[in-house]
């Protein structure tokens, strides 16, 4: 009978769910997803549901244990102990209780991104550094990180360990915000909003993504088209990111630094600049660093609540 990990991967607007092998432990079966947050439901009903059509998907295999990734800071009992503006209500939300009602099997929860950092450690880019310490980050519709020591995640007594988005970094301008107000995939499309029409406003807050505004896919078009303002939004506040990753590397005396995230995914636009900040700003004993970027590993972030799983549940 086939064993698996029941993998939750939850987000603001979506949960995604399978099951990956033990046998197979880059493959993921019977995937599906469900909207975090309709108007008919909360959140944390949302997460009882996918861990029920999960369950029903796994047939007659063997349910060995559950692996969840999710937003916020997560607590070593599993609890949100903090969450952003975007999921309303989710702090407190007790997901080691919830998983037990639905299912009784250990369970691994961290934050979405440490869980994706140990599974690149131990799948992907990180298999190259089994010793050391490796700052993963990942840049999506935020910023993120986690740090790994010796193939082990850095863990701490209320587990931000490794969040970076309140570093401060520079933009384009030399003007210094939060990492997350430069270098986040909204936080860039929402620069070119505002300076596309006020070129003389000064830090750029961070607000929720106007539908109805030009989004990161359509400043790096205009970039592509060789638009002055896209590309120096993009180049200049992903170098000042890249500043700031730099100062990491020599303070914490980094082995590696590994990028991921959907942003990262668009290519070396977004990669290039990163990496010469952190050569421009790290000391030399760390001017060689190397910077990889995350494998492709489909549902990377399933395949890694499994490889937490299998590892750390209990």
């Amino acid at each position: 009978m086939t064993s698996v990990s029941l993998v939750l991967d939850i987000g603001a607007t979506k949960i995604a769910y399978g099951l990956v092998p033990d046998d197979s432990p880059r493959d993921v079966l019977h995937t599906g997803r469900i909207p975090t947050q309709p108007a008919d439901s909360t959140a944390a009903d949302q997460v009882r549901s996918a861990l029920r059509q999960a369950t029903q998907a796994a047939g007659s295999a063997t349910i060995a244990r559950v692996g969840i990734g999710a937003p916020g800071i997560i607590s070593a009992e599993g609890t949100v102990v903090h969450a952003g503006d975007t999921m309303p209500g989710w702090a407190g939300t007790d997901l080691r209780a919830l998983a037990a009602e639905e299912i009784s099997a250990p369970v691994a929860i961290a934050n979405d991104v440490r869980a994706w950092a140990y599974g690149e450690h131990k799948l992907g880019a990180g298999t190259e550094f089994p010793t050391g310490r490796v700052l993963y980050v990942s840049l999506g519709t935020g910023v993120g990180g986690a740090l790994i020591e010796d193939s082990a995640l850095i863990d701490g007594p209320t587990g931000s360990a490794g969040e970076i988005s309140e570093l401060v970094c520079a933009d384009f301008r030399g003007l210094a915000d939060r990492c997350e107000n430069i270098a986040s995939g909204n936080s860039l499309a929402r620069y070119y909003q505002v300076l596309s029409h006020h070129p003389e406003a000064g830090l750029i807050p961070w607000t929720a993504p106007d539908p109805d505004a030009i989004d990161l896919r359509g400043v790096m078009e205009l970039y592509s088209r060789g638009d002055d303002l896209a590309q120096r939004i993009i180049t200049g506040n992903l170098t000042g990111l890249g500043r700031c990753l730099g100062a990491l590397a020599s303070g914490f005396d980094l082995t590696a630094i590994v990028l991921g995230g959907g942003v990262t995914g668009i290519g070396p636009a977004v990669t290039e600049p990163i990496e010469a900040g952190v050569r421009s700003a790290a000391l030399a004993p760390q001017a060689d660093l190397p910077v990889k970027l995350s494998t492709n590993l489909n549902h990377a972030p399933l395949i890694a609540a499994a490889a937490l799983a299998r590892d750390h549940a209990h």
